[in-house]
Parts: C-alpha cells; structure tokens; sequence
C-alpha cells in the first residue's frame, strides 16, 4: 500500500475481485430492456387504460385475457429480477406490486359473474343455468385465482415482503354503478388465497380445482403448485410436497397424456371426459411451468412433443405446425401414405400458441428451437418500439401472402416474447427450488435511481464482494444522475472502478451513512461501475 494523490485504493486484491466480479456480470440486451420498459408502459397507464392489451373477445374469457397478460408480465418481472437484475429490486419490486393491483380491478375479473353459471360446452346435457356469484376466489375459477396466488406469492419471496398476506390485502370490490343493493366486498390475502384453493384440491382428490364450471384444466393447476410453494418458503408449511406428490398420483391414476404422447387440455368432472382440441399449447403451456416442480417428466416428453408441433425453415427461424397439419401427418403414418404437406394457411391460429412455445423453449433450455421462434417473430411479426419499449402488435390473420404464420395476439406480444427473452434454462425450477436466502437481503441492493435511466446491469457477487453496475440514461446529451445502495458497510473501504478505469469516490459524488451509500455525477451515455469490498 502506498500514499495516492489521487485517493485511490492501490490494491491488487480488490482490484482483482472487482474485475472477476465485471467479467461474470453480464448485461441486458437491448431486447430484453425493450421488453422491460414495455411492461413498464403498460404497468405505468391509468387504471382502466388498456391500451394495446384488447383482445378479440369481449368477455375476458378467451386465453389471452387481461388476467392473463398481468401474470405473464408478473412472472416475466420475477424471473428477470431473480436472474438478470437481482440487485435492482427498484425497478422490479413497484412494478410488480402496480400489476398485482391492476389485477384487483373488475375489468380483470368480473367475467366470473356470468361464468359461474355454467353452460352446454362445459356441462354437456346442461339444461338449466346455475344461480351465478362475483367472488372470484371462493370456489372454482383457479385460472384467476391460481395466478393471483402464484403472483403475490412470488413477489413476497423476491422482495421478502409479506404485505400481501396481511388481512384484507387482497380484497375486491363489486361496485356497479347502476345495479345492485350496494358495493360487495370479498376480502382475501395470500394466506387466505392459499387455504381456499388446497382445500378445493384437497375435495376433489387432488386433480386440480375448475378453471369454468366442470372443466378442469391441467395447466392452470400448475400455478397453485407455485402458489404453495411460495406459501411453503414465507410461512413455514409443508404443502408443496404434498400438493405435488398428490397431484402426480392422482393424475397417474387417471392419465394426463393422450394416446400420442401430447397432455390433455382439460377434464370435464361430471361426464369424465378429456377435451384435447390437439395443439401445440397443451404440451407448451403447461410444460413450461410445471418444469418447475416435474421436470424429469417435462423434460423427457418434450423431443417428441416438439416433433410434432415445430417446422424448422431453411433460414432458421422455427414456426408453428397448424393441428391440422399434425393430424394429416400422424394420419400419413399410420396409413402408410405419402406425407401430406406441411402447411395450411386455411387455418386459423386464434390462441397464445406461438408465445406460449416461446416460454416452454426457454424454460426447457432448448436454445436453438428459442432461438429460431424469436427470429420468425423479428422477422415476420412486426417487431416495434414505443416509448422505449417493445412489444409485438396484434395481427389477427394467421397467414401472410407468403405463407408465413403471423398471428398475434396480444398476451405473446406484450408478455409472453418478453418472458422467454429475460428467463433463462430452468429458469422458474431454479427459484421454485433454490429461492434466495436470508444473505441475499443482507447484500447490497440499489434502491433508488433517477428518473429517466435504465439499470442493465445490477449483480451482487458475494465470493467477490463486489457491485457490478450498468447505467444508461434514456435520452442522449449529458445528464445528471444519481442512485442509492443499501445495505453497505461503511467500515470496509470500497474500491470503485468506472467503464474500467479506477475512480476515487469524489468523482462520483460517494455519501456513505447510516449503512446507505449514494452516489450522484454527471452521466453520458452508457456506463459500467463496479464497487468492491474488502474481503471480511
């Protein structure tokens, strides 16, 4: 050690920890902070604004409703901040509580009202409607209440947060303005939440709780899976060992595959019957999260799964089969016939399937099929940029006059593209098994940063005991910028590297009290900081 007019730190071994520290520390691609700051535009309109989240149907019922795109961008923000950004809960943690809130909204929920009383398609042979309900938690409707359960409980482990499970935290308001004896409260929680659907599981012997009346749907009961696990980690129960080890012996017992190797879409109770209408998202949605806690099973289905479904192109991109082609196909075969063509563009797409094969590649780590879906979507799906932020417009036809599959509906635009983009391989098992522990909340963290730029970059290496940051302002020219760091030791010194070159905390303005460090200069552009400790 020796004197330093410059006050540096003249430290080969806290310059060395913070260069291990940059080199593993990579950062957000432009795409992937395209898609971040999309769902922060959409997170960020008023209450009510649904802008570029309509769909085709009216009634919140079809599969890419609004209840839907909040949990994919929910689940897409998680992921992200577990494995890309885990030292930024500033960005992640407001945006995720603003999108639980939205989910709250009667817009998102108030389909159930009318839902809840039934109809032929779901009970065949019905001939008289049952007396409807507006709560739609209490019973049934676990494609509402599974992800509500699964959203709060995520952010509660992320951000070691219980709000969600104080009493009331979760509470929906039925307000008409023209109808009706008066407002109706239903009060829930987390916990509340939690117990209402294992009891539902629980009475109906383990094969999952109804999405509508009759129909139980496998996927959607991949999310209380989640739900309890969460529940498991704040609060102490045992319940997703019970729940899932139940679940697979019921389903074992009954059979969640077709007679091809392709999982059944969903089970109506009272006339014990399978509907499969035979596309791709049976295998891909629910694969791609119960990965999560069955993996072993996912992951040996899915080559043949992805036989079927996926047509590999000469220019690499990798698109959708229509199930008719599926079916000509398999027909083919068993017939011994000529192979039938592989397109048909009489067909009409109309679901997340494109979106949905998106997250069940990157979960699966199937890069090259990941890859190749997401250069199809660049190249012929109307990639755009808004306010920073990129998304995937909707384009109802299915087909361009080349043959090439276009549709898109707006849960794979605005939050499914998003979610495959920031998750990694195994990338929602790896937090439903190894979920942060108490030394996580014990790190440094960024707290706060100015308004107007963008954290690509915010990693913790405990072996190093370093900060690796990445800053960009959101407009160019220079700009004054500052960022506070919790959880900071002021005894140990802290040597500061910026866009490589070691810098004394003068230069960037470095405050250091009561165990919160800001930092404030002038920005612009790009720039890398890494601050390292000393080794305790």
């Amino acid at each position: 050690m020796s004197s330093n007019p410059a006050n540096l730190i003249d430290n080969d071994v806290l310059l060395e920890q913070a260069l291990r520290c940059d080199a593993r520390s990579p950062r957000l691609d432009k795409l992937q902070l395209g898609h971040l700051r999309h769902i922060e535009n959409l997170a960020a309109r008023p209450d009510g604004d649904w802008s570029l989240m309509g769909t085709a149907d009216p009634g919140q019922e079809w599969l890419d409703a609004y209840r839907y795109q909040l949990a994919k961008m929910v689940y897409a923000l998680g992921l992200a901040h577990y494995h890309r950004l885990p030292a930024a809960p500033c960005i992640f943690q407001p945006l995720m509580q603003t999108l639980i809130r939205k989910m709250l909204r009667r817009d998102v929920w108030g389909y159930w009202k009318e839902t809840s009383q039934s109809g032929p398609f779901l009970d065949p042979g019905l001939t008289e409607l049952r007396a409807p309900w507006i709560d739609p938690v209490v019973k049934e409707n676990i494609m509402y209440s599974g992800h509500l359960h699964a959203m709060t409980g995520m952010y509660a482990v992320l951000f070691d947060d219980d709000r969600y499970a104080q009493p009331g935290a979760l509470t929906f308001v039925h307000q008409p303005i023209f109808y009706g004896l008066g407002p109706q409260t239903f009060e829930y929680d987390f916990r509340k939440i939690n117990d209402t659907i294992y009891w539902q599981m629980v009475e109906n012997g383990w094969l999952g709780v109804a999405c509508e009346p009759n129909c139980i749907f496998l996927i959607c009961n991949q999310f209380p899976m989640l739900g309890f696990r969460f529940h498991d980690l704040r609060h102490g129960t045992q319940l997703a060992e019970e729940a899932t080890s139940s679940y697979r012996a019921a389903w074992q017992q009954k059979g969640m595959l077709d007679e091809h190797g392709h999982f059944q879409y969903f089970w109506r109770q009272k006339q014990d019957v399978f509907f499969s209408p035979g596309r791709a998202m049976s295998d891909t949605w629910l694969g791609a999260v119960m990965n999560a806690w069955n993996s072993e099973m996912i992951q040996s289905l899915a080559p043949a799964q992805a036989t079927d479904w996926f047509k590999h192109h000469a220019d690499g991109t990798v698109s959708l089969r229509p199930p008719t082609v599926v079916k000509a196909r398999r027909e083919a075969l068993a017939a011994g016939t000529a192979r039938p063509a592989d397109e048909d563009t009489t067909y009409n797409f109309g679901a997340p399937e494109f979106g949905y094969a998106v997250i069940w590649a990157s979960e699966l780590g199937n890069q090259p099929l990941l890859d190749g879906l997401l250069a199809h979507a660049d190249l012929y799906m109307d990639p755009t940029w808004a306010d920073g932020g990129l998304y995937y417009p909707r384009h109802d036809a299915s087909w361009d006059a080349e043959g090439h599959m276009r549709y898109m509906d707006p849960l794979t635009g605005n939050a499914l593209i998003a979610y495959g983009r920031l998750n990694v391989a195994n990338g929602l098992r790896t937090l439903y098994e190894k979920p942060w522990d108490a030394r996580h909340f014990e790190q440094p963290v960024v707290s706060a940063i100015s308004p107007g730029f963008d954290l690509l970059r915010a990693r913790f290496d405990a072996e190093t005991q370093a900060l690796a940051l990445t800053f960009s302002p959101r407009k160019p020219g220079l700009q004054s910028f500052s960022l506070t760091i919790d959880r900071v030791d002021a005894g140990r010194r802290c040597l500061v590297l910026r866009d490589g070159a070691q810098v004394d905390r003068e230069s960037v303005g470095m405050r250091v009290e009561d165990g919160n460090m800001t930092l404030a200069f002038d920005l612009n552009g790009s720039t890398d900081m890494i601050l390292a400790w000393e080794l305790q």
